[in-house]
């Protein structure tokens, strides 16, 4: 049972002195906050674009790395194969990308964005920078890049 609480204590909130999980909890924040990005920029990317959020970040992970394996979009995306696979599938299908499978081996796909998919990223920038801007209103310009590199550290330290 000390254990317990002492366990309980390592996991105090870092804005007062509620145990984990309460409203004040930053992992819990952090993850909040993240839900609700996401959403918005799901329901945006279905409503404006018929793209799913997975299909927008293979074909932006595609315009950064330009001619890549499905493997090689799972550390870009955050995305398992499968759900690559399957997104890939949809933006093929839509001609938004190419897929050069490999003559030796037909496992082997790589993907590439055409030049519908790359003019379809440029309006999905465009919206998507209209919505940062939402998100971000009532930060200064030094608190929008000081978020920065907190969020840059917390992704590097997870």
């Amino acid at each position: 049972m000390g254990r317990n609480k002492a366990q309980a204590a390592d996991q105090i909130s870092l804005f007062d002195s509620e145990v984990a999980f309460s409203e004040n909890y930053l992992p819990f924040r952090v993850l909040h906050a993240a839900r609700l990005v996401e959403r918005r920029i799901a329901k945006a990317l279905s409503e404006e674009f018929d793209l799913s959020l997975a299909e927008w970040m293979v074909l932006r992970a595609l315009l950064d790395a330009d001619c890549v394996s499905v493997r090689d979009l799972v550390p870009l995306t955050g995305l398992d194969t499968v759900a690559i696979s399957r997104a890939a599938t949809r933006l093929s299908d839509r001609r938004f990308l190419k897929k050069i499978i490999n003559k030796q081996d037909r496992r082997l796909v790589v993907l590439t964005p055409s030049k519908a998919g790359r003019t379809l990223a440029c309006e999905v920038d465009r919206k998507l920078s209209d919505l940062e801007t939402a998100f971000l209103k009532g930060l200064g310009v030094q608190e929008r890049v000081r978020l920065g590199q907190l969020l840059g550290a917390i992704i590097d330290s997870a």
